[in-house]
């Protein structure tokens, strides 16, 4: 079904909208009861500090007119998907909200952005508290009250899954799911055993798309050899880049010899020692590495220690689930952790397991029986968790789990992501996974400029809208704006959103962010999210005839800086 517009959890006909009238018991900043300004009309904006709330609400369609979209009397929220019945409130608003709500009837992301901190209180009585760029995932049916003690958050509550949707998790009916939930398995083990792949000591321009494209180079089908076929290119690179793949080259290939890194037959690499770098960093010196070299190992190594270090979370399992005697067993035999401050309410694992195979493997090499095995292989099976990205997981229980987005990794690159909670984060400790995938992207750079300067993969694209798939993307610009390429009626044309404003992109709508104005951030909402789907929902698109970008960036830079200087 291709959906022009919601308001209130009701199809509005195009031909029943005027665009040039205002909208009756529309919400403005001020007071409830105006009547909305007309709906493109300028308004103050504060380039220092957040939005206090939604001003403007409308969704961009392909065609010549965009529509509105009306506030709900009931929770001051915007209904943003219809057959989700996705829900999104922010700011004074979800700060009201959250005031009178201790129970939570549908799961329920909330999220705490730049500038902003909370904290919930768990039925039980432990409260978990939230600095800026935090994700709180509620899972639905839960007794929780959450408070906004700074700053403006944003919630968004989805209270059902599409009917073709399976969430991502080892029992997905659906065997490709299943075979991208092991792939997520792999990957995530690698990274929480403190293996980091030879790619990491890359400089950074050379894992863009394109710059890998230009140099005929297939990023996946490369996987951990990106230095080998880049520096067999060498002599087709400038000066700049010539010189930055043979000192990574020359590095790469000091790793392999040395003696203090252990590589794997998939090309993984992993230091046998573990110190803080300071120390390490003296270990490397003594060795041969020079200044240089250390330099490109120092944010790895840095990297590989805190996740090592705050994998706890994935090795730790309660104890309540295995067999007494196994568990001591096992801590005999090196399986486990004997760490004496737990050891009534946790288990820790040494080594994490992608597969079965790899922990029965582990079990008969130390001497355990086939039955001693099955046991625990079975409770291994409940409680393992190293399937899902828990990098920036701090805290989870069977209602709620808390992701902070300053710690948080792409499982598959090893590099930062904005994804704050997407499909394949955890949200309970059963396996449940959201519904809803949501990304903040920040800068504290107070001025205009490309957005490609801090996401080159941001290129014009559509989302699906397929009979039996569809995909709608939701911006709201928290503090600045953003200039957007869209292309309307098979032209392309420049789309200002100011700070305050919330845009719905339906499906199939052709779209990307072109520049924008900081102090910046904004906050997608992906409905749903579906990374399971081929870790990817979105297809980027042959440009119309008059799409320029270089053109169209410098009609946003012009209105950008009007904007600015009004």
């Amino acid at each position: 079904m291709n959906i022009n517009s919601i308001q209130n959890g009701f199809y509005i006909p195009k031909n029943k909208i005027d665009k040039n009238k205002s909208i009756d018991n529309h919400k403005t900043s001020n007071n409830k009861n105006l009547k909305t300004l007309p709906y493109f009309s300028a308004y103050h904006i504060n380039f220092k500090g957040n939005a206090s709330r939604i001003d403007n609400a409308y969704i961009i369609t392909g065609e010549e007119n965009d529509l509105p979209l009306l506030v709900t009397k009931k929770n001051d929220s915007y209904v943003v998907e219809f057959d989700s019945q996705t829900e999104i409130i922010y700011g004074i608003d979800a700060k009201r909200y959250l005031e009178n709500k201790d129970y939570f009837e549908y799961d329920t992301q909330i999220i705490f952005p730049k500038k902003s901190k909370g904290k919930i209180t768990l039925e039980n009585g432990k409260t978990i508290t939230t600095d800026e760029n935090s994700a709180i995932l509620i899972n639905e049916g839960t007794k929780a009250k959450v408070d906004s003690t700074k700053g403006y958050p944003f919630i968004v509550i989805s209270k059902k899954d599409f009917d073709w949707y399976e969430r991502h998790n080892n029992h997905a009916q659906n065997q490709d799911i299943k075979n991208k939930f092991l792939e997520l398995i792999y990957y995530n083990s690698r990274l929480y055993n403190a293996e980091f792949t030879p790619n990491s000591l890359l400089d950074k321009s050379m894992l863009e798309e394109d710059f890998l494209k230009e140099a005929g180079i297939d990023k996946w089908g490369a996987r951990n050899n990106l230095i080998n076929e880049i520096y067999a290119k060498k002599d087709l690179l400038n000066e700049e880049n010539r010189q930055s793949i043979e000192l990574r080259k020359k590095l790469y290939d000091k790793l392999k010899n040395c003696e203090l890194i252990e590589q794997t037959n998939d090309g993984y690499m992993k230091f046998k020692l573990m110190p803080k770098f300071e120390f390490l960093q003296k270990i490397l010196k003594d060795t041969g590495f020079d200044e240089d070299e250390i330099a490109i190992l120092e944010p790895v190594i840095k990297q590989a220690r805190e996740i090592k270090m705050e994998s706890r979370s994935a090795a730790r399992n309660h104890i309540d689930n295995y067999d007494k005697e196994l568990v001591k067993k096992m801590k005999e035999r090196g399986i486990l952790y004997d760490n004496k401050k737990y050891e009534d309410k946790y288990i820790y694992w040494r080594n994490f397991y992608g597969n079965e195979n790899d922990l029965r493997a582990e079990l008969y090499s130390k001497g355990f029986s086939k039955d001693e095995e099955d046991k625990i292989i079975e409770s291994w099976k409940e409680t393992n968790m190293t399937g899902f990205d828990l990098s920036g997981l701090k805290f989870i229980d069977e209602n709620v789990a808390l992701y902070d987005l300053n710690g948080k990794l792409n499982n598959w690159t090893q590099e930062k992501t904005n994804w704050i909670s997407n499909s394949t984060a955890l949200a309970n400790n059963e396996g449940k996974t959201p519904f809803i995938g949501t990304s903040l992207v920040q800068t504290d750079e107070n001025k205009v400029f490309a957005m490609s300067e801090i996401r080159k993969e941001e290129k014009l694209h559509a989302h699906p809208n397929l009979e039996e798939k569809r995909q709608t993307e939701v911006y709201l610009i928290t503090s600045g704006a953003a200039a957007l390429n869209v292309v309307k009626n098979g032209k392309s044309c420049v789309k200002i959103l100011k700070q305050g404003e919330l845009a719905v992109v339906g499906p199939g709508v052709q779209h990307c962010v072109n520049s924008i104005l900081g102090e910046y951030e904004h906050i997608v909402v992906q409905i749903p999210s579906a990374f399971q789907y081929g870790f990817s929902f979105k297809s980027i698109v042959e440009p119309p005839e008059d799409y320029n970008e270089e053109q169209l960036k410098q009609e946003a830079f012009k209105n950008l800086y009007e904007l600015q200087n009004n």
